[in-house]
């Protein structure tokens, strides 16, 4: 996102898709204010689609560009990590078809059994070895009003929770006032471990209902709406599984009623 000078308001960098319902007066409105605009005629790819195949294509591009403004080390690989805002929203088969894209990209980019994700914010960011010298794009983390979605890879990961809002911890009783030093959470406690893709084995450290080598397949037992209890979960399966986390309440789109 870039701020063009419009008084701070964020404009997108790069208005993607086919275009067939936009109106001629917002795409002008768009294209004069810089936003380069691409029209992609594919029938057979989504909009989503269409915007994920740009931003791999272009990884390279995007992290030279964001370089100057990075806080990373620079032993840190060069990975562009893709947060999908409203992911999961509307309707039902475009939320599985996002779904599938999360594990299209874990197949394509995921070239280790082990990874450390942490998960103290609104994203979620993962850490996996990459053998590649060149940028590459990583994770797609699917944020939507309620959850961050993401996928863990086949072997152990690890997710740091810090700021979550457990059941386990002691809270201010309403006649008690909160510590203003303490840092307000990120999120809720309840998790879900989903195999979408088969049955699998997981074993878990960090949940109240930990698990040990454990047969979880649709149709069969699940593992959704476990808790949270530690600041640090650890989930090892044979094969990549659906990981998803309640985001805080305060950071939840307030509903009209």
């Amino acid at each position: 996102m870039s701020t063009h000078n419009r008084e701070g308001s964020e404009l997108p960098d790069v208005i993607i898709g086919d275009l067939d319902s936009v109106r001629p007066a917002v795409r002008t409105h768009y294209e004069n204010l810089g936003v380069r605009v691409i029209e992609d005629e594919d029938q057979y790819s989504t909009d989503f689609t269409k915007s994920l195949r740009y931003l791999r294509s272009h990884a390279g591009e995007i992290l030279s560009s964001s370089s100057s403004s990075s806080s990373s080390s620079p032993g840190t690989p060069n990975r562009l990590e893709i947060l999908v805002m409203g992911g999961l929203g509307g309707r039902v088969d475009q939320a599985f078809s996002q779904i599938h894209h999360l594990y299209l990209m874990s197949s394509l980019y995921s070239s280790s059994s082990s990874s450390s994700s942490t998960a103290p914010a609104a994203a979620t960011t993962t850490t996996t070895t990459q053998p590649q010298n060149h940028p590459v794009t990583g994770d797609l983390y699917l944020i939507s009003e309620e959850s961050i979605t993401f996928i863990l890879a086949r072997g152990k990961n690890t997710i740091h929770t810090p700021r979550t809002n457990r059941g386990d911890l002691a809270r201010p009783t309403p006649h008690e006032k909160q510590n203003e030093n303490d840092p307000p959470p990120f999120l809720e406690e309840n998790i879900g471990i989903v195999p979408l893709c088969g049955p699998a084995r997981i074993t878990t450290r960090g949940l109240q209902w930990d698990v040990e080598n454990w047969s979880t397949e649709i149709g069969g037992q699940l593992s959704t709406s476990n808790h949270i209890r530690s600041e640090r979960v650890e989930i090892e399966s044979d094969v990549a599984v659906l990981f998803t986390l309640e985001l805080a309440g305060r950071l939840k789109r307030v509903q009209n009623r």
